[in-house]
């Protein structure tokens, strides 16, 4: 298989979006009880903490308890800017970031990190439509979080094209990382 890294390539980042949209899957979906009980901590990575909102995000319920998980992965500032957490869930509901409530699969990207600071890739699809985001996080350096990975933000990676058709026959078989 041949290996691809998309991050600023245009022709590859539209063939993974393709694939994304036509055939990737998500896997095991966790159910929102067992992400409840879920906090920050130093043993999880970076990507745990987005895979942890991601899910959260996907289970939500009317009662908005998966957004509540995520947002107490938020940093402190976030939290300062973004909640409280009915706010957060109001801006959740927004255009920006409304496919993470309801998402059909997922591709995680490389993780970059550098010290105290790392940007998880992802890129999201629901129904052709894919959406890429990079998660910025921080590790805490105050109590009570200290060690813990929290998002400090989330940036919508712009593409120009959300749409996608399916994929075409005779497409070579590629492992792509967004």
């Amino acid at each position: 298989m041949k290996q691809t890294h998309l991050y600023g390539s245009v022709p590859f980042m539209l063939m993974a979006l393709v694939l994304l949209a036509a055939s990737c899957s998500t896997g095991p979906s966790r159910e929102l009880s067992q992400l409840e009980g879920r906090q920050p901590d130093p043993a999880l990575s970076p990507r745990d903490v987005v895979a942890i909102q991601l899910e959260a995000f996907r289970n939500n319920d009317e009662t908005d308890r998966g957004i509540e998980v995520a947002f107490r992965f938020a940093s402190p500032g976030n939290r300062a800017v973004t909640g409280p957490a009915s706010r957060f869930a109001t801006m959740m509901r927004g255009e920006a970031y409304r496919i993470m409530l309801d998402y059909d699969s997922i591709v995680y990207g490389v993780t970059v990190q550098d010290q105290d600071v790392a940007v998880q890739r992802v890129a999201l699809a629901r129904n052709g439509e894919v959406w890429i985001y990079d998660f910025h996080l921080r590790r805490q350096d105050s109590a009570p979080y200290e060690d813990c990975w929290m998002t400090e933000a989330v940036q919508i990676v712009p593409i120009q094209q959300r749409r996608i058709d399916p994929v075409p026959e005779g497409l070579p078989d590629t492992q792509l990382t967004v």
